[in-house]
């Protein structure tokens, strides 16, 4: 590899910008990573109703298995891009990989349910991986070319989300469960061999600032206080007292996280970036996307499609139909996310975030009078599926467009943080509106519970809308980044 550094910016390492064909190696090597990271931990959702049958365990119980891999993923998705921005991003990238491969590795060889949880939980740590690519992109490639390669990165996740599911039914039915984390070991250990011999050695800041051990440590349980209680309050209820402890406590450990992180010298995450109007602006808009339609759609999506004709919502369609379905909409996605990149190379982000938010509010309101129809209801999600596409690039691009280069980490990874919490409460909020009205002996939701949940998620969708409206457009700025234009490095 050779390079010809510039000048160093006061308190970071210069930028640098791969040319040629490094650079298409570096994003096949990056895309390669995200799609193995996905994978690793999106087939375990698949496996719920198989590990109630096998282990004899309750839905509250299993639950976990998904519980546990969020809440080591915010903080993951948090601290990683932060640490990556210190320890130089493909160290801890191979770190990050490294340790989720060993969870999947423990839930081959789990005897319990508990031990399937633990290793799900150590599986968490895959979701910093996210974070951690955008910061490489911005690092190592030319300022042109970056809002389309995080479009890239950014798509893999809803389709390997969608493929990961029907991977893992056909691996589930034709050897077992263990097969499935098997797989996922296999691709963990793959996604870790790219990062440490695929993509060139990076450094952190010089000199290298101290760890906030302290905000690291607060951060953890603030971040899963809050998720803990919010994704629980389905399993335990809104008015048991340990959703509100947990949120509570959360909400007191995050703010004390706060205090912290503006008085300490060198903190996890510089709280003054957020003052940033369109940092702001898009980490509100994160919540609201997340709060609203995506919370919403991965759980009526699966509910419409495969509740009985003969409920007041349902297509009757089997695990493997709606999983074909919902691939079919992923690949939408990505093709909503590249066509994001696209624009937002072009025009910057802000024009995407409004369309992706419009896209999101129509689909959802027209699936209001289409639930009854197969045709409709796929036209409807696929409507969604666009519009995640184009939020899912949009919002770390306008975080990209506004903040340092050695910033890039710790601002996406709170940012992708604030989207996880948002989600996580529209789940819990649709799952309470449709278990409060439920057709009579029965746990099936009514039409009016659908529509319901269609109203206030239209309504969070616009509510998005007019957060992007208020965000000032445009590439960019000079002024945005303290590092300088880099000259080309060859990998």
């Amino acid at each position: 590899m050779t390079t010809t550094p510039d000048r160093p910016p006061p308190g970071g390492a210069p930028r640098r910008a791969a040319a040629g064909r490094g650079a298409t190696g570096l994003v096949v090597a990056l895309v390669a990573i995200e799609i193995f990271a996905v994978f690793e931990t999106a087939m375990a959702l698949a496996a719920i109703p198989t590990f109630m049958r096998v282990f004899e365990a309750d839905s509250a119980a299993v639950g976990w298995t998904g519980t546990a891999y969020l809440l080591v993923g915010a903080v993951s998705a948090a601290t990683a891009g932060r640490l990556g921005d210190i320890f130089g991003r493909r160290n801890v990238l191979v770190a990050v990989l490294a340790i989720a491969a060993v969870g999947s590795l423990i839930s081959v060889l789990a005897t319990s349910l508990w031990l399937v949880v633990l290793g799900r939980g150590v599986q968490g740590m895959a979701a910093g991986a996210l974070p951690l690519s955008f910061g490489l992109v911005r690092e190592l490639l030319p300022e042109r070319r970056v809002p389309f390669v995080m479009s890239l990165l950014g798509g893999v996740v809803p389709v390997c989300t969608g493929a990961g599911s029907l991977l893992a039914g056909v691996l589930i039915d034709h050897g077992g469960w263990r097969n499935m984390f098997v797989a996922a070991t296999a691709m963990g250990v793959a996604a870790t061999l790219i990062a440490l011999f695929g993509l060139p050695r990076t450094r952190g800041i010089a000199p290298r600032p101290r760890v906030d051990v302290v905000g690291a440590v607060l951060l953890a349980p603030a971040v899963g206080g809050i998720l803990l209680g919010v994704s629980q309050s389905e399993d335990w209820g809104w008015g048991d007292p340990r959703v509100s402890i947990a949120i509570l406590l959360g909400v007191a450990v995050l703010l004390s996280w706060v205090w912290w992180e503006r008085r300490v010298r060198e903190p996890l995450v510089n709280i003054a970036l957020f003052r940033h109007r369109k940092v702001a602006l898009a980490t509100a808009a994160a919540f609201m996307v997340g709060a609203g339609p995506m919370g919403a759609v991965s759980i009526l999506s699966h509910m419409v499609l495969q509740l009985p004709e003969s409920a007041p919502v349902g297509l009757g369609l089997s695990p493997t139909d709606a999983g074909y379905v919902l691939f079919v909409v992923a690949i939408v996605a990505y093709a909503g996310a590249i066509a994001s990149g696209r624009i937002a190379q072009k025009m910057g982000a802000r024009p995407c975030l409004v369309l992706g938010t419009l896209i999101y509010a129509l689909g959802i309101f027209l699936w209001m009078f289409m639930d009854k129809s197969l045709i409709g209801t796929m036209f409807c999600l696929c409507l969604t599926g666009l519009a995640n596409g184009f939020a899912l690039t949009a919002l770390p691009i306008l975080v990209v467009e506004a903040v340092p280069v050695k910033h890039t980490g710790e601002a996406t990874g709170v940012n992708r943080v604030t989207l996880n919490t948002g989600v996580a409460c529209g789940l819990a909020i649709t799952s309470v509106i449709l278990a409060t009205s439920t057709v009579e002996g029965t746990h099936m939701p009514t039409e009016g519970s659908l529509v319901t949940t269609i109203v206030i998620f239209t309504v969070l969708s616009l509510a998005g809308t007019v957060l992007a409206l208020f965000i000032r457009g445009g590439r960019p700025a000079p002024a945005a980044t303290d590092e300088p234009e880099a000259s080309p490095v060859k990998v």
